[in-house]
């Protein structure tokens, strides 16, 4: 019965990423409630999740032109820092990590109910060297937590002026250079699961391709709210377990 919860989790993750490019956020949390992983090799096949998706994601992105790789290719190169994020990740207790994972849901629920209003940005903020910086940072997180980067990069670059289809567009294949240098320190230190990644995979591209095809049909504004309940009320759940526990 748990399983089942985890398959449609992964399946809802990958309509929520083919509509908002967002969505992965929700599979760390799910494979640590539902498949009863511990938290280390929960993250790590998470983030090994998104690789799929990333790939499919840029190819159809790129088809609607929203991928252009003079601004793509310094963001992927900042993701190297997942890497380093994932070795770190072994490091840590389990606790810090979980409770860095909830923080990071639960901004991801505010920039939901709440979207990031697009600015001028800074000119650093749109040059290479900006989106360098903040595929880095985001990166780094993403390797720390399992949760993908662009649950933090598309409202950071939507805020430093970057139209929000094109920051969903760069974020895609942001996503497969985070996923795989992230799986790469993750699997050093054994805390990928194959066992049960390739079913992960299997929903998570089922739901994408569900979420493409009917984006134009749900009403932005529900879908948006819906997706901000969810991962504050997700958030706080996973603060309160981690305090009873």
């Amino acid at each position: 019965m748990m399983i089942a919860v985890l398959y449609a989790t992964c399946l809802l993750v990958g309509f929520l990423v083919g509509i908002t490019g967002v969505g992965g956020i929700l599979i760390p949390p799910a494979l640590i409630l539902f498949s009863g992983q511990e938290t280390h090799m929960a993250m790590g096949t998470a983030l090994a999740s998104f690789l799929p998706v990333g790939l499919v994601g840029t190819i159809m992105y790129r088809r609607l032109g929203h991928v252009d790789w003079h601004m793509a290719l310094p963001y992927m190169l900042g993701s190297l820092a997942a890497w380093p994020g994932a070795l770190l990740n072994a490091w840590l207790p389990a606790g810090p990590l979980v409770a860095l994972l909830a923080c990071i849901i639960i901004f991801a629920g505010l920039c939901a109910l709440r979207p990031p209003r697009p600015g001028s940005g800074s000119a650093f903020w749109q040059s290479r060297r900006g989106f360098f910086c903040i595929g880095a940072v985001t990166g780094l997180m993403a390797g720390l937590t399992g949760a993908g980067g662009p649950v933090l990069s598309i409202p950071w670059m939507i805020m430093a002026g970057v139209s929000p289809m094109t920051a969903v567009g760069l974020a895609m294949p942001y996503q497969v250079t985070t996923a795989l240098f992230g799986t790469i320190g993750n699997m050093s230190d054994g805390h990928v699961d194959f066992t049960i990644l390739p079913y992960i995979c299997g929903m998570a591209l089922a739901g994408l391709f569900a979420g493409v095809a009917v984006a134009r049909r749900i009403p932005t504004e529900l879908l948006r709210k819906l997706i901000g309940g969810l991962c504050c009320g997700l958030g706080l759940f996973l603060f309160l377990r981690l305090i009873c526990s």
